[in-house]
């Protein structure tokens, strides 16, 4: 079953740290999940060369836009100098001078005395957070008044000199000159010379304000007061662990970033109904939303993880599990062998049919199966780039109980099942094999060949000295494989030479 997944963290059953699995996408392929969307930059950041998580790799690179995208707009006006003439205060309405601009609270700022695109100077202020850099070199930190409390936190914007000459440390004690700006909704003050921020002090960040989540969710009684102060939310419980590849959901709508996460490769992955003990981290406004943005693995203590519950490859596929739901699959027959990079095969309930089929996705961790053996599989269902698949954690999970004959592949209309086709979605990951079908295209540099009917052939299962792409206009007689989506095409993937048939 194809779900559209808008950037999703990747899994294991438990809180596990790092990405999971990469698979049906290119070693050149990007995430920007990460990537700063809180100051001015045009650049995401924490990219890679493969995507977290994933379906069976090939080696082209994606032809849209991958779904990992950054939480927000990474563009906004330009700041003025840090040098401009502070000394007309804001006026109140009855003509009195506002604060005083060398000796600015964040209190002041968070609390609209201070008009917009005001260069401000806030002294005593301490660092809660490690710095965010992004793809152009621009950092982002948080920093709270000692005082702590409603509206005593802010984020600070860092121009490249800054983020890379500054010690960020959080507990370091800091005064900071910046323009304080709305950007897309967050408050920040920008920081364009190492000379702005001085170090006056050592302590400790103040422990967080813990608060309800439904009070610090979007919309939430108290979630513009916290914006930018040190939070914890306690015994919440998982909700949507697919919002996006940024973000998990818990109760109250709180969600909860991975702005530090990422490029610190702390990822955690969630699964349905996992219990947090407590969750902690700035407030962030991004996107629209408030949600929390945890430091470090040390800022997210896991609770109670659900247990895989026996299910069938047909719930799965037809759409009857969110993403994200721990699965033990028992009596399938492996239909493939391990890709070339041995990181997957895929597997069928021995019934056979529409939606008997799925990827199994299992990275590095050493599986040996063969086409033909009969498995219990646990791991968790995900929706990679919209396509389905089971990703193991252990590979203790994969378990060869007996052994059999591969079931015979469905004959299929190239066109019913290629991209956009009446029955793609029906046998993505089962066994099928198309007759009778012309070569519309070749890509030299990706090694995969295209059909006149719009359906892709790929390579993953065959290295490529026993993998001869064929000239525009060949035929073939029949050409049998799982069928899979990658790309945002529907490929077939023989997985031997003598699976195309001239």
């Amino acid at each position: 079953m194809l779900r559209p997944r808008a950037l999703i963290p990747s899994v294991t059953v438990g809180l596990v740290l790092g990405a999971v699995a990469c698979n049906l996408t290119p070693d050149a392929m990007t995430t920007d999940s990460g990537g700063s969307d809180t100051a001015a930059s045009t650049d995401t950041t924490g990219t890679t060369d493969e995507p977290t998580t994933g379906g069976p790799t090939t080696d082209e690179p994606p032809t849209t836009t991958s779904p990992a995208t950054t939480d927000e707009p990474e563009t906004t006006t330009d700041s003025t100098s840090v040098g401009t003439d502070t000394t007309a205060g804001p006026t109140t309405e009855t003509g009195t001078t506002g604060p005083d601009l060398d000796n600015v609270t964040i209190y002041d700022i968070q609390g609209g005395a201070v008009p917009e695109n005001t260069v401000v100077t806030v002294k005593g202020v301490v660092i809660t957070s490690p710095v965010h850099i992004d793809g152009d070199g621009k950092g982002t930190i948080f920093v709270q008044d000692p005082m702590g409390g409603e509206m005593s936190g802010i984020a600070v914007f860092l121009y490249e000199e800054v983020a890379m000459n500054f010690g960020v440390k959080p507990g370091v004690i800091v005064d900071i000159t910046g323009e304080y700006t709305e950007f897309f909704g967050e408050s920040q003050l920008q920081v364009t010379s190492v000379d702005a921020i001085v170090e006056v002090g050592q302590g400790e960040p103040p422990a967080p304000a813990v608060v309800a989540a439904a009070d610090v969710a979007t919309g939430g009684a108290k979630a513009e007061a916290y914006e930018g102060v040190l939070v914890q939310v306690e015994g919440v419980t998982v909700t949507n662990p697919a919002v996006d590849m940024s973000d998990f959901e818990v109760d109250g709508a709180l969600l909860i970033n991975d702005f530090f996460l990422f490029p610190q490769m702390e990822e955690p992955t969630v699964v349905n109904g996992q219990e947090f003990t407590s969750i902690a981290g700035p407030l962030r406004f991004s996107y629209d939303n408030h949600k929390i943005a945890p430091r470090a693995a040390a800022d997210l203590v896991s609770g109670m993880v659900p247990q895989a519950e026996e299910h069938t490859i047909y719930e799965i596929q037809e759409g009857a599990l969110p993403v994200q739901t721990p699965v033990l699959v028992k009596g399938a027959i492996v239909t493939s062998p391990l890709t070339f990079k041995k990181d997957g095969f895929f597997i069928q309930d021995p019934m056979g049919g529409e939606h008997s089929g799925i990827y199994v996705y299992i990275g590095a961790k050493a599986v040996t199966v063969e086409p033909g053996d009969v498995v219990d599989v646990e791991g968790v269902y995900d929706e990679y780039y919209e396509n389905s698949q089971i990703e193991v954690a252990d590979a203790a999970k994969v378990v060869v109980t007996g052994n059999g004959a591969v079931p015979a592949p469905e004959v299929v209309s190239a066109a019913d099942v290629a991209t956009g086709g009446p029955l793609q979605e029906n046998y993505e990951g089962v066994l099928v094999t198309v007759e009778n079908v012309t070569v519309a295209a070749a890509n030299m540099m990706f090694s995969d060949f295209e059909l006149t009917t719009g359906l892709f052939v790929d390579d993953i299962f065959i290295a490529k000295a026993d993998w001869k792409l064929p000239m525009i206009g060949d035929t073939f007689t029949a050409i049998t494989g799982p069928l899979t989506f990658g790309f945002d095409e529907a490929r077939l993937l023989p997985r031997t030479p003598a699976d195309i048939v001239p």
